[in-house]
């Protein structure tokens, strides 16, 4: 049991290329199998896992993460959290309220619609 929490939790020393080699192995993937699923080429990919091209850009950490299929985070990458339009996200359980409307229509009794009405004018002149 403590081998495999070994595995799981990564040492500081690892780099991210050494440990996409682990779980490439691990999952036994090839080079070129790995790096179909990222889309990189093989050697590519060899490079990352050498440590030839160093394994810092964001993007290309996250495709592996998500080819490997192991959280971004074993690979040294904060938690991806869900944000729109500057709000972050979180669960919920209910539906959002809607703002009340500002202009209160005026209700006709033979259900003419005024704004209607008036477009419905300016188009026949």
């Amino acid at each position: 049991m403590d081998a495999v929490r070994a595995r799981a939790v990564p040492a500081a020393d690892v780099n991210p290329g050494e440990l996409v080699r682990l779980a490439r192995k691990e999952r036994g993937l090839t080079l070129a199998q790995l790096g179909e699923l990222a889309g990189y080429s093989a050697a590519q990919v060899s490079r990352y896992e050498r440590g030839i091209s160093p394994l810092t850009d964001v993007t290309v950490i996250r495709r592996f993460a998500d080819a490997l299929g192991i959280p971004s985070q074993v690979l040294g990458l904060a938690p991806q959290r869900d944000v729109r339009h500057g709000q972050v996200i979180g669960p919920t359980t209910a539906y959002p309220r809607l703002p009340a409307p500002r202009v209160a229509g005026v209700a006709r009794k033979d259900g003419e619609d005024p704004v209607r009405r008036r477009q419905v004018l300016a188009n026949l002149t």
